[in-house]
């Protein structure tokens, strides 16, 4: 016990702590001295004392002065503080036993006493020490009885370990364990900084709580999780003396997943691991990944509830599990297939053993074949498919995150081929994704700087080439790519929602457009803008009170807009389409069929729709010529529906003189192609308006050549 006590001298005469130390030394202590009352708690602040023999009486800061600094910091069963004291100064000893002095020596010293004092306090402080450490491990055992419990004490760098805690990992009672280097050599390669990272961040004061899960090598050399919680003993300055926590064995809850008890993220990525490892060894040894999504699976977990789609996902999964290992060694004899679930309805195979890279439709076949029979449930019948991704390793492609997203990307482009496809990785699938995240973030910049232009396409009487309106169509004036076409860019803006906000501006730049040309002649008043709605742009529920607002806004009469609905977004909802166009109605706006014939709309159903006029679509108007009579008859049955239902009909795509008279032969009354003029910016429409009144026509029956020539 002596030889371990450390013992701190204070004395501001030399020659009596020169006595004291050489004393203390015969006797086995270590000893440390200081000769004045600051020297002393700046020491005691730095080292921990198990005792402190106190000179009462000293010059400056008082011996007195100094026990009540120490006591602020030590509590008497931490820190024994022996006063060291003159005999007749009883009053001043009640004093300093009063204020915490564990026992008092009076001078001139007598050693014997003073070694028999200084050993008790020692005992007194060891004794205190273990039931303190018996009463916390005690309160830790209690608080998690199945977790391994340690206990470092930081001063002398060792580490207690539980007989729970060794047989986590496989080791028994007696197998040596009492370094902190034993500890963290069998953390994973990966955990290992995170978990030092964080436990010093605890010590540090710069994290309240002690907490991390990490990857711990067992006796059986694999792998397990564990989860650490612990905390700081502290003195009472803040300094950490010791670390005590517990840990427990998670590896289940880590690395499976709750809903399917399929292999999660967690242990895909270590298996993964594992098969890249091997590759790197033996080139020669193959394997795949397969990203299987489920096809329409929002849709089913929309219309029965989240409980009845998380029934499907664990039918799924029991059936893959279940099926897909034997129905993949019909077409790949030795190869073995571990199962996971990614996310949601996304589940990833890994394919080991293979004989070659060239099986990726043999994989996608033997996915579908086991999803063929049909599903079971809430009573009813259901099939399902998966659009599948295949990726297999490649030379600068050998990450767990690299084959994952690979066999992501496949997926996606399997999804958008239709329902049950699949699709082998190539790196221009990333390309093109790469591209789309370009797109995506050049359509944000080009709303907010505005790169956005409105071109106008005229809508004419085809009897004399008078303009009576104009289509309004965006373009993108893109910093590097010029003049960006709506083809190029729409379908992705659609998919964003970035549709809504583009749409929204055009249709307020075209309202505010013709306006001011309907202002500046009153030949020009009757003329109107059509303006296109997409689908997300229908789905807006404000999409009503927009549009009045921007009419109020710009001051253009209701009459003077013209919405466009494609025929095939009209079939899509009709209930809920109705009652939008009902409401736009009410605006006294007009509403326009686009692409009319392209769609599959029941005669019936337009017929109680509220819409003014349809379109032909420019494949009808194409193919329109005396050799082909099929094509001028389908667009004379078109003329004949729309006159039945009392809507006029406007021909697009019309790029010919002899299109333009036969539509004007057979009835139809308007028209826009490039035979009258190419869609133009409004400068250029403007120009042609400055002529004068005569110059609102276009087309072979006009002298006006300004727009024909094309921009």
């Amino acid at each position: 016990m002596a030889s371990s006590a450390k013992i701190l001298v204070v004395d501001d005469e030399r020659n009596n702590l020169e006595l004291c130390a050489r004393q203390l030394n015969r006797s086995g202590y270590l000893v440390d001295l200081a000769l004045s009352g600051p020297q002393a708690l700046e020491m005691a602040q730095k080292a921990h004392y198990d005792v402190v023999l106190l000179d009462y009486m000293m010059a400056g800061m008082s011996g007195v002065d100094v026990l009540k600094a120490l006591r602020l910091r030590h509590d008497p069963l931490q820190l024994a503080i022996i006063m060291v004291t003159a005999v007749s100064e009883s009053s001043k000893i009640s004093e300093a036993l009063d204020l915490g002095a564990n026992d008092y020596i009076t001078k001139p010293i007598d050693f014997n006493v003073a070694l028999a004092r200084i050993r008790s306090q020692v005992a007194n402080i060891r004794k205190g020490t273990n039931i303190r450490l018996a009463e916390e491990r005690y309160a830790l055992a209690a608080e998690g009885a199945r977790s391994g419990l340690w206990d470092w004490d930081l001063e002398h760098n060792e580490v207690y370990f539980c007989s729970r805690w060794k047989s986590l990992l496989g080791y028994a009672a007696e197998d040596l364990f009492s370094q902190p280097d034993d500890w963290f050599m069998l953390v994973h390669p990966f955990d290992v900084e995170r978990l030092k990272s964080i436990i010093q961040a605890h010590l540090g004061n710069a994290a309240a709580e002690l907490q991390c899960d990490y990857r711990i090598k067992a006796k059986d050399g694999a792998y397990r999780w564990m989860s650490l919680h612990g905390a700081a003993v502290r003195h009472g300055d803040g300094r950490a003396y010791r670390l005590v926590g517990s840990q427990s064995d998670i590896t289940n809850q880590a690395t499976v997943d709750v809903l399917t008890e399929l292999p999660n993220r967690v242990s895909l990525v270590d298996r993964l691991s594992v098969a890249l490892a091997h590759r790197r060894s033996d080139p020669n040894w193959h394997f795949a990944v397969l990203s299987l999504n489920l096809d329409r699976f929002k849709l089913f977990n929309d219309s029965l509830g989240n409980a009845t789609g998380d029934r499907m996902l664990a039918a799924v999964a029991q059936r893959l599990r279940d099926s897909l290992d034997a129905s993949i060694k019909e077409v790949c004899p030795h190869a073995e297939a571990f199962i996971a679930r990614l996310r949601g309805d996304e589940f990833v195979v890994l394919v080991e053993n293979l004989a070659g890279n060239s099986a990726g439709e043999a994989l996608a076949n033997a996915v579908s074949e086991i999803m063929r029979p049909v599903f079971h449930e809430s009573g009813k019948e259901f099939y399902c498919t998966f659009s599948v991704g295949i990726a297999f390793p490649q030379a600068n492609r050998m990450s767990e995150e690299d084959l994952l997203r690979d066999g992501d990307i496949a997926m996606c482009v399997a999804k958008a081929r239709g329902q049950g496809k699949w699709a082998v990785f190539d790196v221009s699938m990333q390309e093109e994704r790469t591209n789309r995240l370009q797109l995506d973030n050049d359509l944000r910049k080009a709303i907010q700087e505005s790169q956005f232009e409105v071109y106008y396409q005229p809508i004419v009487l085809l009897e004399t080439g008078a303009i009576q309106g104009f289509e309004a169509l965006v373009r993108w004036n893109h910093p590097t790519h010029g003049l960006v076409f709506p083809g190029a860019f729409i379908p992705a803006a659609e998919q964003t929602g970035l549709i809504n906000e583009i749409g929204l501006w055009v249709l307020g730049e075209a309202c505010r457009q013709i306006k001011s040309w309907n202002q500046q002649r009153s030949d020009l008043a009757h003329f109107y803008v059509a303006v296109n709605l997409s689908a997300r742009q229908c789905e807006d529920p404000r999409l009503i009170e927009h549009v009045s607002a921007i009419l109020k806004a710009t001051g253009l009469l209701p009459e003077c807009l013209h919405l466009e609905l494609t025929e095939s977004l009209v079939c899509e909802e009709m209930a809920e389409t109705s009652k939008m166009l009902e409401a736009l109605k009410r605006l006294q706006i007009g509403l326009k069929i686009d692409d009319f014939g392209t769609g599959y709309s029941s005669l019936q159903h337009l017929a109680k729709l509220p819409f003014d006029m349809l379109k032909i679509d420019r494949s009808f108007v194409r193919d329109m010529n005396p050799e082909s009579p099929e094509s001028i008859e389908l667009v004379r049955s078109i003329l004949m529906m729309a006159k039945g239902l009392n809507m006029d009909v406007i021909a697009e795509g019309i790029e010919e003189c002899e299109q333009s008279r036969l539509l004007d032969q057979m009835g139809c009354r308007f028209g826009q192609g490039y035979l009258f003029s190419k869609p133009a910016p409004a400068r250029t429409i403007e120009a042609l308006l400055a002529i004068g009144p005569g110059a609102a026509c276009v087309g072979p029956r006009s002298r006006n050549s300004v727009l024909a020539r094309g921009h």
